[in-house]
């Protein structure tokens, strides 16, 4: 999967020679960090904002208030927060994928480990020194263990007998 991730981000770095959030063709530098103060204040960012987070006095914030509006316009502000937006969420989306994967990795080694325990277990115990209820219940963990550790790799809900599982029914539309 790893080698899948670093084809497709080379593949689009091929595509798209630079990043829009990034400091623009003839973008001066305090443009660009009027751009910066208004890409850090977050979802609900606003030119007056991004003024107030740059000027601290009150009577420059005025004067400033134009020079950043016709900048947002002149350069993009709104679309290229947007993207860096966009840009986070998907550095986001990849660390928690790679740590459900790196768990769920971690849950197959453990419920591999638990199998075997109870394979060599019940293969070193004499029959009479086995009750039906250990057996079973060392079985059952085990085997529920492992099918949910596969489970959060696949992705797919186990359905029960008797239980109806409306998700993939569903899904796309």
């Amino acid at each position: 999967m790893k080698d899948i991730d670093k084809i497709i981000e080379e593949a689009r770095a091929d595509m798209l020679p630079f990043k829009s959030w990034e400091q623009l063709k003839g973008e001066s530098f305090t443009a660009f960090a009027a751009f910066c103060a208004f890409r850090d204040c977050g979802a609900d960012r606003t030119t007056r904002k991004a003024v107030e987070c740059a000027e601290k006095e009150k009577a420059a914030q005025k004067k400033r208030y134009n020079v950043f509006r016709n900048w947002a316009n002149l350069y993009r502000w709104k679309e290229r927060a947007a993207d860096y937006d966009r840009h986070i969420e998907n550095l986001k989306q990849t660390e928690i994928r790679k740590t459900i994967e790196a768990r769920g990795e971690k849950h197959r080694e453990v419920a591999g480990k638990i199998l075997d325990t109870v394979s060599k277990k019940l293969d070193s115990m004499k029959p009479e020194d086995l009750s039906q209820n250990n057996v079973t219940d060392w079985f059952q963990a085990a085997v529920k263990a492992d099918r949910e550790a596969w489970q959060a790799v696949d992705g797919k809900p186990e359905t029960k007998q008797g239980e109806l599982n409306f998700v993939t029914d569903f899904q796309g539309l």
